[in-house]
């Protein structure tokens, strides 16, 4: 297990040369995405983050990944279409399945029919034990109710050797921890000014546009520490291989002011392992 800035170890992964895999990602993502300011370029680089390692992590002949809060669908469509595994895209939002929806359409029909596109509970999730080779969850754990639910969830679906891959924010993070000691109230307001608006928000997220307190939205905590996720791991049943933190920590409507020359590069660079960064990466094995 690798700890990156955590509890055990202190190695960083080692840089290798690009794989024609990797060129596949990113011209799926940067279709896409269209990214041209750093905001949308952090959002290519995390989602290139999963793609990549779930992409190594695929073995079989016919790969079989779920998409926990798929969001808009940039992860699923992208591992569908670069490396042609067969994708659930899961979120509990309509809106968002919609979007998807909609997205696959407009795409290439042969990668678009191995996507299926379900609204679901992770807490809950409709699918069979060991039915799925690989899991994802972007910025998901932070918003469930029942953390050690949804990960117990995503290992009765995964195979045996199967992997998990998520990112969730880090409680560690300077900006999170003046959170803790913030009333609700002036967290809404800080929220509604510092909130990037189209994309996911990671730092703060929008509380007036999320309505009332259970909405899935809403972050139910600001974040985990490496240690928890490796209880909370251990519990559900997986072990965790590798996890470290990153991200500049800082809200994008700071990091907005990056000129747009630089924005891939500085975007880039903020997925690679960063002391107290803004984000937990982590990747766990079914045991």
């Amino acid at each position: 297990m690798r700890h990156l800035y955590g509890a055990r170890a202190a190695s960083a992964p080692s840089v290798k040369p690009r794989t024609p895999g990797e060129d596949r990602i990113d011209r799926v993502l940067i279709d896409l995405i269209q990214p041209s300011e750093y905001v949308k370029w952090e959002y290519f680089s995390r989602q290139r983050l999963l793609a990549t390692g779930i992409v190594a992590s695929g073995q079989r002949a016919h790969t079989r990944v779920l998409d926990i809060g798929c969001g808009h669908g940039a992860l699923s469509l992208t591992l569908s279409e670069s490396a042609g595994f067969d994708v659930v895209a899961m979120d509990i939002l309509e809106a968002r399945v919609s979007s998807v929806r909609a997205k696959k359409a407009a795409r290439d029909p042969a990668a678009a029919a191995r996507v299926q596109i379900v609204r679901a509970d992770a807490e809950a999730l409709p699918y069979r034990d060991e039915s799925f080779d690989a899991v994802a969850a972007t910025e998901v754990l932070e918003h469930v109710d029942e953390p050690g639910r949804m990960l117990s969830e995503a290992t009765r679906v995964l195979r045996p050797g199967g992997r998990f891959f998520m990112t969730t924010p880090n409680a560690q993070a300077l900006p999170y921890r003046i959170l803790r000691f913030l009333p609700d109230a002036a967290v809404s307001r800080l929220a509604a000014s510092m909130t990037q608006e189209t994309l996911h928000p990671d730092l703060l997220h929008n509380h007036a546009a999320a309505g009332s307190a259970g909405h899935p939205d809403r972050h139910r905590r600001e974040g985990f520490t490496l240690r928890e996720l490796v209880v909370l791991g251990s519990r559900a049943g997986l072990r965790m291989d590798l996890g470290y933190t990153y991200r500049i920590p800082l809200p994008d409507r700071v990091m907005k002011i990056t000129p747009r020359a630089l924005s891939r590069s500085v975007a880039r660079l903020g997925t690679r392992p960063l002391p107290l960064g803004l984000q937990l990466y982590a990747e766990f094995t079914k045991t």
